[in-house]
């Protein structure tokens, strides 16, 4: 007969901390990657009401997200690499007990809405789009993007470094290399199918690029050492791992962690 007062009161108390957090409502600083950012941006205003919590979002690339972790910035959710997420769990800058994978996503290939689109359907012919290609938009590998970090190492595997090099019309900054592509300035560009599908209709999405060299770049949360709203931080952690930031997800063009 103790079962259902013990339920019951379970229930009380959960009703009370929930009553108790949205009483305190305070301000959530969110590092997050550009690729995640349409996602975010269904997402937060559904958190904000239903908490109470504002949130103040950065978006910017990874790389970036990195290094103002490290310079100690601070920040109650961040967004980085698996590789980044080992970095700072070493140098003490992050709780090395939050690691969670949100997402991850391929490359892909865009140009300009209404443009010719290259055959990309083989590695020979990605390659021949490539070397065809008068200019190519790529974020500056400086700014830590994943594709951006990937593509030097690739383009020397199919041996066109050199000749693709001179080509490169390198964005800066931590946005997505996209403005030189609508502009006319580069005829082509590389980045992640989420921040492809994120900036149609002004570009389109060629294709991803073909398996044998495809890369999957996954997207780790963690919270910074210095966080204020810790707890919030995993709140707000926790609606990003729901079944309904799932199916947001693969909307944008990202698998689910």
């Amino acid at each position: 007969m103790r079962k259902p007062i013990i339920v019951c009161g379970i229930f009380m108390a959960a009703s009370l901390v929930a009553s108790t957090v949205r009483a305190r409502a305070v301000e959530i600083t969110f590092f997050c990657a550009g690729a995640l950012q349409t996602t975010a941006e269904e997402l937060l205003p559904e958190f904000q009401k239903g908490t109470g919590h504002s949130v103040k979002a950065v978006f910017t690339s990874i790389g970036f997200i990195t290094q103002r972790v490290r310079n100690g910035e601070v920040a109650d959710l961040a967004v980085v690499s698996p590789r980044q997420w080992e970095d700072l769990k070493n140098e003490g800058k992050i709780d090395p007990n939050v690691r969670v994978v949100l997402a991850k996503v391929g490359a892909g290939v865009f140009v300009k809405k209404g443009a010719a689109k290259p055959d990309i359907s083989s590695v020979e012919e990605f390659k021949r789009a490539l070397l065809n290609a008068k200019s190519i938009a790529l974020v500056d590998p400086a700014a830590g993007g994943p594709v951006a970090l990937y593509a030097p190492g690739l383009f020397e595997r199919l041996g066109i470094s050199a000749d693709v090099k001179p080509k490169l019309k390198l964005v800066s900054g931590g946005g997505a290399p996209v403005e030189p592509v609508i502009r006319g300035d580069a005829e082509i560009g590389l980045t992640t199918i989420s921040e492809i599908v994120q900036f149609q209709p002004a570009i389109e999405l060629v294709g991803p690029l073909p398996p044998e060299i495809q890369a999957f770049f996954a997207y780790t949360a963690t919270i910074p050492k210095n966080a204020k709203e810790p707890m919030a931080a995993k709140a707000l952690l926790d609606l990003f791992t729901s079944p309904r930031a799932i199916s947001i997800m693969k909307s944008k063009g990202l698998e689910p962690g």
